[in-house]
């Protein structure tokens, strides 16, 4: 879909223009340009403050009842005794300071194949607010009201670059601009008096105890008006902020004692995978847990004030294998979870070597 105008950049200043510093700031500073806006159709309680405009409503036709989502459910895969160890001596010598004669010796007693869940929702938002908002008027096109009424917020086309990555455009919304004659927050002089803590723009000398110039206003007391940039005139007008957010919500279910963000970084099978405008809860899991979060998250997902584009769930299976083995007569447990045999083994009997010393 194309575009209506050009994305509005954010207004930067050069180094000539940088008065905002510990001890020099400009008179007034915080004071904004005070002008008289007409109410504009679509933008009734738009200021020069953001206002949220809420999308209109959306229709939404219900899958059918007899549509079931399909799942692939599958056992835990079962590793082998030598499996186990190779993946724990390649974990333990990545370790400073762990020897792997344990892991190379070690006994193993059991080998308990189980999986974790990885649920995972996330919901593409697009939200619209409006400001006033203005710019230095140097005789560039003014598309003002005697162009025809301004399109509805949600009138303005506008399209996202990728889906479920977060986006923010501006845009001049269309036929809502004016020039105001006069800049009042610099009272059309064009310059904004610098004060130093209270007194004239003169800065002692560190090196001779003399004066200098002021770096800032080359020592007149006054520097470039920020809001008009010296030309006395403003350009104002109605600016469309556009963001698109990708709200996610993730849940690990973990039988064992493993870190969730440790599973839910590590690679699994996928037992359930959906792209819809808005999806419907999973429902008939063989996980109950599992069906309970995807009917909390999807009711949480709910957007009233922003417009929903797509959502997308799915359900990683994420293997993993306990490991209790015996060495020396002790007993220690270890971990090796993923399709790439992580290991996660924080009770390792042999974390440490001689000559080293732990501070």
């Amino acid at each position: 879909m194309a575009k209506e105008g050009a994305a509005i950049n954010e207004q930067t200043t050069n180094e000539s223009e940088q008065v905002f510093i510990k001890d020099v700031h400009i008179e007034d500073n915080d004071h904004k340009p005070e002008v008289n806006f007409d109410t504009v159709s679509g933008y009734d309680h738009t200021r020069t403050d953001e206002s949220l405009l809420p999308p209109p409503p959306t229709e939404f036709t219900a899958p059918k009842d007899d549509v079931k989502p399909t799942f692939t459910f599958t056992s835990a895969p079962v590793i082998s005794e030598d499996t186990a160890r190779q993946a724990l001596v390649e974990f333990v010598s990545k370790q400073r300071c762990w020897g792997t004669g344990t892991a190379k010796n070690l006994t193993f007693e059991k080998l308990q194949p189980s999986h974790s869940y990885h649920y995972f929702l996330e919901t593409f938002t697009e939200e619209r607010t409006s400001k006033w908002d203005h710019e230095p008027f140097r005789g560039q096109f003014v598309d003002g009201p005697q162009n025809g009424p301004a399109p509805g917020p949600w009138e303005i086309p506008a399209t996202f670059k990728e889906i479920f990555k977060n986006e923010i455009q501006h845009h001049e919304v269309p036929h809502t601009a004016f020039v105001k004659v006069n800049c009042s927050s610099c009272n059309e002089s064009g310059s904004r008096t610098v004060t130093r803590n209270g007194k004239s723009c003169r800065e002692s000398c560190h090196c001779s105890g003399g004066k200098v110039s002021c770096l800032y206003c080359r020592g007149n007391g006054k520097v470039r008006c920020p809001a008009c940039k010296g030309e006395c005139k403003l350009k104002w007008f109605i600016k469309l902020i556009i963001s698109w957010v990708n709200n996610v919500s993730e849940h690990v279910i973990e039988r064992g004692v493993i870190p969730a963000y440790m599973i839910s970084q590590s690679t699994g099978t996928l037992g359930f995978n959906e792209v819809l405008p808005l999806v419907q809860p999973v429902a008939n899991f063989p996980v109950a847990e599992v069906n309970e979060v995807s009917h909390n998250f999807v009711d949480s997902h709910q957007f009233p004030m922003k417009r929903i584009h797509m959502q997308h769930h799915m359900i990683r299976m994420v293997p993993m294998t306990e490991c209790v083995c015996r060495h020396r007569g002790k007993e220690f447990t270890f971990f090796v979870y993923g399709l790439e045999n992580k290991v996660y083994a924080p009770n390792y009997p042999d974390q440490y070597c001689w000559g080293c010393t732990i501070q």
